[in-house]
């Protein structure tokens, strides 16, 4: 029986939809919630939740010029500046028990309440364990970094993609047939201060 070799999966294998992988520490307040929410498996850890994304997972990043008309001519140079990012939207598969979603929720649920519309309807954030934590910037109490890692064939993290003082602006609809395969999918979107690429060394698989 001739030997098989074994199938290496191309980097940019376009056939996959799990070469991007989102990780994100949620705001402190919102942790709380946690003690809320009863299930007797598989209970979300608020700590850091992970689930990959796909889609246009890293925004154009710009620097812009200045034209400087000068004797007759018009010069060239950078802006030495840098415009508002646009949002970030991500597409993922939401898990069987509706995890990764219902944290996303929440978490816009937060910044405005479904029933009351308004903010922290339930004073999470003056909770006595949140003051020790949050600082005396407001904005730091629903912001949060969110990280995306580019993965190679073997599921090493080989870039990260770290998004700064991110904060969720929508989630979006639930489409389903049964009559398809398909997994359920759905998108959100999120708005952020600053984007840093870091390449990843000494990676392990995930």
């Amino acid at each position: 029986m001739p030997n098989i070799e074994p199938y290496i999966q191309s980097p940019f294998n376009k056939q996959r939809k799990d070469k991007f992988l989102l990780v994100l520490n949620l705001p402190d307040a919102l942790k709380s919630i946690s003690k809320k929410f009863i299930r007797t498996e598989d209970n979300i850890n608020f700590d850091t939740l992970q689930f990959s994304v796909y889609g246009s997972v890293v925004p154009d990043i710009n620097i812009p010029k200045l034209d400087i008309s000068y004797s007759g001519q018009t010069l060239t140079t950078s802006s030495l500046t840098r415009p508002p990012y646009d949002p970030v939207t991500v597409n993922f598969t939401v898990d069987n028990r509706f995890n990764n979603y219902w944290v996303i929720y929440s978490w816009l649920n937060l910044l405005n309440d479904a029933a009351t519309g308004l903010y922290d309807k339930d004073n999470l954030t003056q909770l006595p364990a949140r003051r020790k934590t949050i600082t005396t910037d407001f904005n730091a109490e629903y912001k949060s970094n969110i990280s995306i890692y580019a993965l190679d064939e073997y599921n090493k993290r080989v870039a990260e993609f770290r998004y700064l003082q991110a904060f969720p602006v929508s989630l979006g609809g639930i489409s389903f047939n049964y009559r398809t395969p398909d997994e359920v999918e759905t998108t959100f979107t999120f708005a952020f201060a600053q984007l840093v690429v870091n390449l990843q060394e000494n990676v392990d698989t995930l």
